[in-house]
């Protein structure tokens, strides 16, 4: 009996999924953005992607940063690290934190409108009717108001800053406006550099005690012998 033809060699290989399947896996767009996730997920962590702030620098961070938060060293504002094909990362939305209540404000504009009134009656219209001891014994009574008023609008635009991630705490955001008024600034925002409070009010008064403190100094001190 003669032996029965072989016909494997005719018969289709199966599909192997290598060769076939390749050029159907990214036509889904969800499977290709699955792709390019996984390719970002095995980027080389020592890269680096540069990318540009909400500010419109430049910055750069470590590949494995993708998808991180990292803070701007040029406007101090949180982004988000984009990925490698995205060159401009939007600014990531930060809790803005409790307003303070507006009766603050109007306390801090009524002490300060008050203070300027109660120096320019003393000094314009009344002048002539203190002596020189009387005059000094009610310097307080404008200089307090006034400070107090200014120190707390200060206070209060500091504390926004903390409040929209620009600053991390009282300290770094009165070295923000440092760096940009100059060192000078430093005398009248030394209280805003050793206080931690996250209240304007108590932040403002302990201000104008200090400055209080410093007057108080000075006439006892200083003013005699001038």
């Amino acid at each position: 009996m003669g032996r029965k033809p072989d016909d494997s060699a005719r018969r289709p290989l199966p599909p192997t999924g290598l060769d076939e399947a390749a050029p159907s896996r990214h036509r889904n767009p969800r499977h290709r953005e699955a792709a390019q996730g996984g390719e970002q997920q095995r980027m080389n962590p020592y890269q680096s992607v540069e990318f540009h702030a909400p500010c419109g620098h430049l910055i750069s961070a470590p590949a494995d940063r993708v998808g991180q938060d990292v803070r701007c060293p040029h406007c101090h504002q949180v982004a988000r690290v984009p990925a490698a094909e995205v060159p401009y990362a939007s600014a990531v939305p930060l809790p803005a934190g409790a307003a303070e209540p507006a009766a603050l404000t109007a306390l801090y504009v009524t002490a300060l409108i008050g203070g300027l009134l109660g120096a320019g009656l003393v000094y314009f219209v009344m002048f002539d009717e203190f002596s020189e001891t009387e005059l000094v014994s009610i310097t307080p009574l404008w200089f307090f108001p006034i400070v107090f008023g200014l120190y707390g609008f200060a206070s209060q635009r500091l504390l926004r800053r903390i409040a929209t991630g620009r600053a991390r705490d009282l300290k770094e955001a009165a070295g923000m406006s440092i760096d940009v008024a100059g060192y000078w600034a430093a005398l009248v925002l030394f209280p805003f550099l050793v206080l931690k409070w996250r209240s304007s009010l108590l932040v403002s008064l302990a201000a104008a005690l200090f400055w209080a403190v410093l007057l108080w100094l000075f006439f006892m001190l200083l003013f005699p012998s001038l």
